[in-house]
C-alpha cells in the first residue's frame, strides 16, 4: 500500500500542502445549490475538501477559494475556478452528527487564471519551507 501512495505522489504535477482554506462551491449545472467547505490540501492544480454531500466523480464545480497570500494568512484573495471532481470517497466512521462531513472530494482545476494558479503555487511553496 505504501508503494501505491508514493507512486501516486510522483504523478502529481504540483506539490500540495495541507491547509484549511475556506471555499464556497456549487455544481456548475446548479448554482442555487451552494455549499461551504474547508480544504484539507491544496496545490496549483487542484485541492481536496470534506463535505456532507456525495458529489459524483466527473461533476463540474464552480469554486470560490479564499486563498491566503502567505503562510501568515494576513492577506486573503479570492480565486474563482472551475474544477472537475476526480474522485469522491466516504469518510470511514461508525456514526455521524447532522451536517458533519461524510465525504472527501478531490478536484482538478480545469479553468483557472494563470496568475491565480501562480498565487496558489507561491503559497504552497512558501508553506513548505
Amino acid at each position: 500500500m505504501g508503494m501505491e501512495i508514493s507512486q501516486y505522489a510522483e504523478r502529481r504535477k504540483f506539490p500540495r500542502v495541507e491547509d484549511n482554506i475556506f471555499i464556497l462551491g456549487s455544481l456548475k449545472a446548479n448554482h442555487a445549490d451552494e455549499f461551504k467547505a474547508f480544504t484539507r490540501d491544496i496545490s496549483g492544480g487542484g485541492l481536496m475538501f470534506e463535505t456532507d454531500r456525495d458529489i459524483p466523480a466527473g461533476s463540474e464545480l464552480e469554486l470560490e477559494i479564499y486563498q491566503p497570500s502567505n503562510s501568515g494568512k494576513r492577506i486573503i484573495f479570492s480565486v474563482h475556478v472551475i474544477a472537475k471532481v476526480a474522485w469522491t470517497r466516504g469518510i470511514a466512521k461508525d456514526s455521524f452528527e447532522e451536517g458533519e462531513n461524510r465525504y472527501q472530494v478531490g478536484v482538478e482545476f480545469s479553468e483557472i487564471k494563470e496568475e491565480d494558479s501562480q498565487r496558489i503555487v507561491n503559497f504552497v511553496n512558501g508553506s513548505m519551507m
